[in-house]
């Protein structure tokens, strides 16, 4: 059950990496004492990780700066000294600091540059030097500052695998930026206003296709073309879902597909939902909690509580058989969502009419220009080009 915004409001309130030029001898020295300097730092965060940082993919080797965007990257060695030598840094414990409200309103985030190029070497160059589309995607982030319908139009022009991939890597796994786990209190959120699901539910009803064809959640359950196709694993006793949806293009028109997976654990009868999953959308994970309000053989109506690395979120939907929902069906949907608490009236239509659209060219070349150096040194110097992570006011995401 994605929502974009979930992890989008933490993507934009990071800093912006700096661009690194070709032949930049300076630079590379000034880098790799950085990273010397932050060597200590990032043994004491290594021993720290979570347990299913095992699983992750360990660059291979340092990043060696190449020739990136030609004579552009040039025009940035300059800003990039003189940012690099009033960079913050993490805590002294290694802790991370701040969180996209912070960064809301105007806070500086940390980086940890070592981490860039040495836990995320691989990562970083892929994206850097050898996809514009990745590296116009972390520009357009940097400038978001926090907002996330900003970030979401960041995604649907210039999303693909490798901005994913280094993301993964450089929020999830080795947290090279800022991004802690909260600043809410995660337990009290999830077991405040429980819904209540029915208990006689079987989740087996639950498996084929179905089209979301009502959101709760203005932010998060709307977008059009949604679909989850729900298998149930007789063995396991889980439920595998695909989750569709499109995110509408404001600048360059179309819809940006996404198609992911969820692992769904089936609850007993005596927990509070109906049903427990786990996710990654962004290279980023996410867990949630589904509750069944309701059904019949046409619809399903569900809510949904969840969080993220830095963020909570809750929500709701109706389920059809159909891409749109029966009258029938409305006016029993109707009559459990008023008995759970919620407004029908809050409800919006969603729009499956999925026009046909060619597949995405990752491959296609992007514009770069001497406003996105800013972006760029963002990353390495939070604060130093555009005031911190202050959103600016007319940017939307239409770089």
């Amino acid at each position: 059950m994605w929502r974009s915004h979930r992890f989008v409001s933490a993507l934009a309130a990071l800093p912006a990496l700096a661009l690194l030029a070709p032949g930049a001898s300076f630079v590379e020295s000034h880098v790799a004492d950085r990273v010397r300097r932050h060597q200590e730092l990032t043994l004491r965060r290594a021993s720290k990780k979570p347990e299913h940082d095992e699983d992750f993919l360990h660059p291979e080797g340092s990043f060696t700066l190449p020739a990136v965007i030609g004579g552009f990257a040039g025009l940035c060695l300059s800003f990039l000294v003189a940012s690099m030598q009033m960079m913050p840094s993490v805590a002294e414990d290694g802790s991370p600091t701040g969180f996209a409200e912070f960064a809301r309103k105007g806070g500086k985030m940390d980086a940890d540059v070592g981490c860039f190029f040495v836990q995320c070497g691989k990562q970083t160059k892929e994206c850097f030097a050898e996809d514009g589309r990745c590296l116009k995607g972390a520009m357009c982030l940097a400038r978001c500052r926090g907002d996330s319908d900003c970030a979401t139009q960041c995604f649907a022009e210039y999303g693909c695998p490798r901005l994913d991939a280094w993301l993964n890597c450089t929020v999830e796994k080795e947290q090279c930026v800022s991004v802690p786990a909260g600043t809410y209190d995660v337990k009290k959120f999830y077991a405040e206003n429980i819904p209540t699901k029915m208990k006689d539910f079987d989740v087996r009803k639950l498996e084929g296709k179905w089209y979301k064809v009502r959101g709760y959640n203005p932010k998060y359950d709307c977008y059009p073309c949604q679909t989850n196709t729900f298998k149930y694993n007789t063995e396991t006793k889980k439920m595998e879902t695909e989750v569709k949806l499109r995110v509408a293009r404001k600048k360059s028109g179309g819809y940006w597909e996404n198609v992911l997976t969820e692992q769904m654990d089936v609850q007993s009868p005596s927990d509070r939902s109906t049903l427990f999953a786990k996710g990654e959308i962004f290279g980023l994970s996410f867990q949630e909690e589904w509750y069944v309000l309701g059904a019949d053989d046409d619809f399903v109506m569900t809510a949904y509580v969840g969080n993220n690395l830095q963020d909570a979120y809750k929500g709701s939907f109706v389920y059809a058989r159909t891409p749109e929902l029966s009258a029938e069906a409305e006016a029993k949907a109707r009559a459990i969502a008023e008995k759970s608490g919620l407004d029908w009236s809050k409800y919006c239509v969603i729009d499956n009419a999925c026009p046909e659209q060619p597949p995405v060219d990752y491959s296609s070349p992007v514009s770069m220009n001497l406003d996105d150096m800013q972006d760029l040194l963002e990353w390495f110097a939070p604060g130093s080009t555009r005031g911190g992570t202050v959103k600016d006011a007319n940017f939307t995401g239409d770089y």
